[in-house]
């Protein structure tokens, strides 16, 4: 085993220090037990197994099954987030304790040397230099190696995009009257996927057992309030700092990321890509948003959206009510899941003018099936066409019905676009006025 020498551990133990003086770790016992667990072993040369931290960290037994609980994986998972968050606030020529992926071992990285006055600013930045570290065995899981190659293979298109030369084949859907507030603004842009917020449910306080999505229960600070009114809760259910997105974003990304980067050209700036659960008020007064996702992932997207809209929320977010007749549009995604029987879904999009001028997009739907082909509406230049025919305004939304069979979508319909009126939006006791 390679010596990394007394000056990397000293580095190591500097950069500890900061992170606990810090405050970022939280007040996680179990979180800062491992930390410092991991921090020896990595000062000593030593890999833990997950077993080995199972026992020592956690107190589990010799019968412990790491195939039937997660708590190691999980808490795992909880401490690189909160290194890699840690990591962004460093000043770029600090030094950088990293938890690599499939890894039981905190490493080092080095930071970048400060640059020079003159450097281009388009021009990448030096990776951190990851200073020398013991061989050792792959740990890596199938699924790592999958989400790898994923994630190189959509950074190697995104490289190669600019590189391609030609004509933008984005070009003609940004100049539709639908992309062009978008392609008019100098905000930058953030794409913002709908994602859900999950907790632990925990019978000692730090072994999860299970994860939780409760619909009542959307961010950390509403856990803290359901912990100090429910005995239970405060018992038994942990943040886990994690949330999740429906598996339609993925697609629907691939579709929208081209576009909105065409339509953003004018601020030299690519748009960039969130949760909803990242989404400030801040960032709705000054970026343009592009929401991807469920209707019921809209979160403070919500309340200004259904002022404006022509629908209101029906019994749950699978129904949309039209507020002039009652027409109820229903998906029936819940009652027929068989595969084999065709399905209803809604796709449903919505363009409002944001706080200060900026834009807010919504493209949205009941389902998976409905996101998808939401998504496909709006890189089409003709169902655009449509829309913009129909609307013939600022602010719009447009309801389609979708059919599919499965995860395959046979087909969609316009079954409304209309303009809305969007003026108060953001100050609804304006609208309680009219």
């Amino acid at each position: 085993m390679e010596s990394r020498g007394e000056d990397y551990n000293e580095r190591l133990i500097a950069g500890a220090a900061r992170l606990r003086d810090s405050g970022r770790l939280g007040r996680s016992d179990p979180l800062i037990r491992l930390f410092d667990y991991l921090l020896e072993s990595s000062l000593a040369g030593r890999i833990p197994k997950e077993i080995e931290i199972a026992q020592e960290v956690f107190g589990k037994d010799s019968n412990f099954d790491i195939m039937q609980d997660a708590s190691v994986r999980v808490y795992i998972h909880r401490l690189r987030r909160k290194l890699e968050d840690f990591n962004t606030k460093l000043a770029p020529e600090e030094d950088r304790i990293l938890l690599p992926l499939g890894e039981y071992q905190l490493t080092l990285a080095r930071g970048a040397e400060p640059e020079a006055p003159a450097v281009n600013p388009d021009e990448a930045g030096p990776e951190p230099e990851l200073l020398p570290e013991p061989a050792r065995k792959p740990r890596l899981s199938r699924f790592w190696i999958v989400a790898g190659l994923f994630l190189l293979v959509n950074a190697g298109g995104w490289l190669a995009y600019p590189l391609l030369g030609g004509a933008d084949p984005s070009a003609a859907i940004v100049r539709s009257p639908v992309w062009q507030p978008i392609a008019r603004s100098r905000n930058p842009s953030f794409i913002v996927g709908g994602d859900y917020y999950i907790f632990g449910d925990s019978p000692d306080t730090f072994n999860v057992s299970r994860l939780v999505r409760d619909f009542s229960i959307n961010s950390r600070d509403e856990l803290d309030v359901l912990r100090m009114t429910n005995p239970y809760a405060r018992d038994h259910y942990l943040d886990l700092d994690l949330s999740y997105l429906p598996v339609s974003i993925g697609p629907a990304l691939r579709e929208l990321l081209p576009v909105a980067t065409s339509a953003g050209s004018k601020t030299g700036v690519r748009p960039q890509v969130t949760r909803m659960s990242q989404v400030t008020p801040e960032m709705l007064k000054n970026t343009n948003v592009i929401y991807v996702g469920f209707l019921s992932g809209l979160g403070i997207l919500r309340d200004p959206l259904f002022r404006a809209s022509g629908f209101k929320i029906g019994g749950n977010y699978d129904e949309l009510i039209d507020k002039a007749n009652g027409r109820r549009f229903d998906s029936d995604w819940a009652v027929v899941a068989d595969g084999k029987t065709p399905q209803r879904d809604y796709a449903y999009i919505a363009s409002i003018p944001g706080p200060s001028g900026n834009r807010i997009m919504i493209i949205s739907g009941t389902r998976d099936a409905a996101v998808a082909q939401a998504a496909q509406i709006m890189v089409d230049p003709e169902q655009l066409a449509e829309i913009a025919a129909k609307t013939k305004g600022d602010a719009f939304e447009a309801l389609y019905e979708v059919r599919t069979l499965g995860s395959v979508n046979l087909s969609s319909s316009l079954i409304v676009a209309r303009p809305i009126r969007s003026a108060g939006i953001w100050h609804p006791e304006e609208m309680q006025r009219r």
